[in-house]
């Protein structure tokens, strides 16, 4: 992007904001507690990332010359091309890059009940609660909780992309989801990447269907996804 250094701290400081701790507005103080640049050199970043279209900065009214100031994370992320329908599964706390991009650029990002809108709101174009309708647009994000809404989501699966926007999945077993076999009880579904030891599962959970997951540097992988047998 042919940036000087100053410029490049200034700009991963606020992204790492924005997307970890969901922060919108930053003040130079908190721009320079954060990266620790002297108040001249800040001042000149701040001045050359206005130019470069990449921060936008507002007087605060009634504080004088004061600003606030405001990353264009639309700048800074690779620019996808999306359409359809994009699950994106926030069990953990955290967002991956590959999801804020995707939520920073579909036109309608929805949202379950059990899912922080703290984040989002610093990210998406336009933001609703998810009904289980549609709305009629080119891109549409889900994002959803794994553990608690999939039902909520499942018929939607066959034809919508899985995002794992989290690693939350990841830290319990230890292991990557998309790059070894892993075994998670999701509560009342359970996603396994296939082994020769499927028949055992098969004993008390129903296949409901697959979904293909994306991550660790594109790497796909089919998981099936299966729904613990009610007893009786």
């Amino acid at each position: 992007m042919g940036l000087t250094p100053s410029q490049r701290l200034v700009l991963y400081y606020m992204a790492f904001e924005v997307i970890y701790h969901g922060k919108t507005w930053f003040t130079f103080e908190d721009i320079q507690r954060g990266t620790g640049l002297a108040t001249r050199t800040l001042r000149a970043a701040l001045v050359s990332l206005r130019k470069q279209g990449f921060v936008e900065s507002y007087l605060i009214p009634g504080r004088g010359r004061r600003l606030l100031h405001r990353l264009r994370l639309e700048r800074i992320l690779p620019e996808p091309e999306l359409e359809g329908i994009y699950l994106i599964d926030v069990a953990g706390d955290v967002l991956t890059p590959d999801a804020v991009a995707i939520l920073s650029k579909v036109d309608v990002v929805l949202y379950t009940d059990s899912v922080s809108t703290k984040r989002l709101e610093s990210i998406a174009k336009r933001l609703e609660r998810f009904t289980g309708e549609i709305p009629n647009a080119r891109s549409i994000a889900i994002v959803f909780n794994s553990l608690l809404d999939w039902d909520k989501v499942a018929p939607l699966a066959p034809k919508a992309r899985y995002i794992c926007a989290s690693n939350a999945l990841d830290k319990a077993v230890g292991v990557c989801l998309t790059c070894g076999n892993v075994d998670i009880d999701l509560k009342t579904i359970k996603i396994k990447s296939p082994t020769p030891d499927i028949g055992k599962l098969l004993d008390q959970y129903d296949i409901v269907g697959s979904i293909t997951v994306e991550g660790c540097g594109g790497r796909k992988a089919e998981l099936i996804i299966l729904k613990r047998r009610e007893t009786t």
